[in-house]
């Protein structure tokens, strides 16, 4: 349960340790492919679609829905709080899909989309398919209704829909949508605010009829309305600029987004943190390298692809930029492949930013398989502070990558993970910039929550390095207010809401001296020590439990009136996984979540 504090001064008590290199490490996670069972995929994204506080799966199964075969069902993975996932399709009502789909040459079914376009606090599903796209609503109750043709999104039989995009593009407060089509014209649908969606593709001037395979919102003219990048196979990519009247106008080559090539999947970052937003396209590399459009302060894109040295990927399909080692600037990965003939491939690509410059380091991190990639996404899935990689296959299963970053480096331990809630903007704040200062130096991302094949809502990421605080967050959300949110200490997921500048933390709330203070636990998940900071008005002796999922006490101490206190659990027989803490202190008790290495 996340609780909100008013803002105080607080230190942390760091443990002490010898300074080692830093060194990236992921691993395959095994376990996994035991639940999911999917070789041929497409989609993959992720949301907490029952707001229990972890991220849920949602893997876009190729083939066309068989009741009998459970190898074609799209499935539903919820998070289970303990390093672990459980298929939860069946319950959930999303077993019985589309079976009115035709066999295309790319698969049936493409893209998975989360948004919650009716505000109620629960994501919705849009599902985008050859020959009939779907949208589930979240019931609140770990259920779904396929609410298609009630809703007015249905598409038509002959339409290949690749890919679903969530959004505000007329900042009415809620998600409109915009389904991108490989055959067919892309189309536009507004969001009416009762359920119902108005098809207002060709009075926009966004019925674009290139061949698209996704595209991404950004406010590349900075006038708080979100512009459009639509990524096109067999012809040029295409940059349209809000009008802030319902209607879209082509600005590519004013702002030199030109793309040529066989464009694929795309990705927004800030790669040298200049406050200027940046736009990497991914190709089919035989044809036209990837494209790396870096922003400037006057609104127009360069491509430094090449002197960067990520132009070449081969025939790429998702990419992600993250913070994958908690270094402060975000690191690439990108997912390839169309054939694999006599073993020889296409490797998946990792390229380590290292301050402005990319160094492919694929080989060496283990991630770099031959497989045909297709949808990308990165999400902290074991709520250890860094990120993940979940990537879809086709004729393979699909594989997910831990991030042991945490563990194996211990210059890059810092982190903080950022949700948003919009009230004046739409409630999934997509299309907010947040901003954090650290010592003067400020570092910038740009959410929608949109890729390849799919869209997520997950908290927004940042590695901190070897900073202990955030010396202020502000957010511009889509309605342009811009807010400030005060000092922050590393290491915990907070919660910003749009008109509420008090924060929502996971660290604990405690009621002292009829006013709130912060209680401080560090670091979280742990090792073998916890050390836990209190307000210097702390008044008692302090009862602490540890107690497991199946309500067993496995700690108990008593610390007698601390300013600061270290628990060591070296000793003990703590296995990894969830753990309760109960905390009391006169007559307050507060309980809260950790996790064990």
């Amino acid at each position: 349960m996340c609780l909100s504090f008013k803002y105080l001064p607080v230190l942390v008590i760091l443990m002490s340790s010898t300074p080692r290199l830093k060194a990236q490490s992921f691993e395959l996670d095994m376990g996994f492919r035991l639940v999911s069972e999917l070789r041929d995929t497409n989609g993959v994204s992720v949301a907490d679609y029952d707001q229990d506080g972890d991220m849920d799966i949602f893997l876009v199964s190729i083939h066309k829905f068989q009741e009998g075969n459970s190898q074609t069902w799209s499935r539903l993975l919820r998070n289970n709080g303990q390093n672990g996932f459980e298929d939860v399709t069946v319950e959930s009502k999303l077993l019985f899909q589309n079976e009115t789909l035709r066999d295309g040459w790319m698969g049936d079914r493409m893209g998975a989309s989360w948004g919650d376009y009716d505000n109620d606090g629960y994501p919705d599903l849009f599902l985008s398919n050859d020959g009939g796209d779907e949208l589930w609503h979240n019931e609140g109750n770990g259920r779904f209704k396929n609410v298609t043709q009630s809703s007015g999104v249905e598409g038509c039989l002959d339409c290949y829909s690749s890919n679903g995009l969530w959004w505000d593009y007329d900042l009415d407060g809620d998600l409109d949508l915009y389904v991108s089509d490989w055959l067919k014209t892309n189309r536009l649908h507004r969001n009416d605010g009762n359920g119902i969606f108005i098809d207002v593709s060709e009075f926009s001037g966004l019925d674009d009829e290139g061949k698209t395979w996704t595209s991404i919102p950004i406010d590349v003219n900075m006038d708080t309305y979100p512009d459009l990048y639509v990524v096109n196979d067999f012809g040029e990519s295409r940059l349209f600029i809000n009008q802030g009247n319902d209607r879209f106008s082509d600005s590519t080559r004013y702002y030199q987004l030109e793309n040529l090539g066989d464009g694929m999947g795309i990705d927004v970052c800030d790669y040298d943190s200049d406050g200027n937003f940046d736009i990497y396209v991914t190709n089919i590399y035989d044809h036209l390298p990837n494209p790396f459009f870096v922003g400037s302060e006057e609104g127009i894109f360069t491509n430094r692809a090449s002197e960067l040295g990520i132009e070449n990927t081969g025939w790429g399909w998702g990419a992600r930029f993250f913070d994958a080692d908690n270094d402060l600037d975000e690191d690439l990965y990108v997912v390839n492949g169309m054939k694999v003939i006599n073993g020889r491939g296409d490797r998946n690509v990792f390229f380590e930013n290292e301050d402005g410059i990319f160094n492919n380091i694929s080989q060496s991190l283990g991630v770099n398989s031959i497989s045909i990639g297709r949808g990308l996404e990165v999400f902290d899935c074991d709520n250890d502070g860094d990120m993940d990689m979940l990537v879809g296959n086709r004729e393979t299963n699909l594989t997910l990558y831990k991030n042991n970053t945490m563990q194996t480096d211990e210059l890059n331990k810092n982190w903080i993970q950022i949700e948003l809630e919009g009230t004046e903007s739409n409630r999934n704040a997509f299309g907010s910039i947040v901003e954090i200062n650290l010592q003067g130096k400020h570092y910038y991302r740009h959410y929608s929550g949109a890729n390849l094949f799919g869209q997520s809502i997950k908290p927004i990421h940042f590695g901190l390095a070897h900073h202990e605080f955030i010396d202020e967050i502000s957010v511009t959300w889509p309605s342009g207010k811009k807010e400030y949110f005060p000092t922050l200490s590393a290491n915990q997921e907070v919660k910003l809401t749009e008109g509420d500048t008090e924060v929502y933390s996971s660290n604990v709330v405690l009621g002292i001296n009829e006013s709130d203070a912060l209680i401080n636990i560090y670091p979280n998940p742990f090792d073998k020590q916890i050390i836990l900071r209190f307000p210097e008005n702390t008044f008692g002796q302090v009862n602490f439990r540890l107690i497991s999922t199946s309500g067993q006490v496995v700690y108990h101490e008593f610390l007698q009136k601390p300013y600061s206190a270290m628990l060591d659990f070296s000793n003990t027989k703590l296995r990894s996984g969830l753990y309760y803490y109960q905390l009391e202190i006169g007559e307050y008790t507060s309980t809260g979540k950790l996790l064990k290495k």
